[in-house]
């Protein structure tokens, strides 16, 4: 009797705390995130990004760019970017992001 007086409030503290931790990855700031993405999809100094789509969730954000290379004496190359960002430890840590698809081709992998 006295394990699931203790194992039950302990349960419910985890999960209170999983949960708030997932509403703070889904509705928080992403300011550093999306800079973070954007340098990503760009992989250069020379180049302007717009963003096309973005999906939020607790566990990963999925973003979607337009991404252009700016270089004087060279043609504009242009190409769409799909970025994916997750942190370390599903609700913990900090994010990583990388490149799904796409890309400028000195930044394609």
């Amino acid at each position: 009797m006295e394990a699931r007086s203790i194992v039950r409030p302990l349960l419910m503290v985890l999960c209170l705390a999983a949960t708030a931790l997932g509403l703070n990855n889904t509705y928080g700031d992403d300011a550093p995130l999306r800079a973070l993405a954007e340098s990503t999809a760009c992989g250069s100094a020379h180049c302007s990004v717009s963003l096309l789509r973005e999906d939020r969730s607790a566990f990963k954000y999925s973003f979607s760019y337009q991404t252009r290379l700016l270089e004087q004496g060279k043609p504009q190359s242009s190409a769409s970017a799909d970025v994916e960002c997750r942190r370390a430890y599903y609700l913990l840590g900090d994010y990583q992001c990388a490149l799904t698809s796409g890309g400028l081709p000195q930044t394609a992998r």
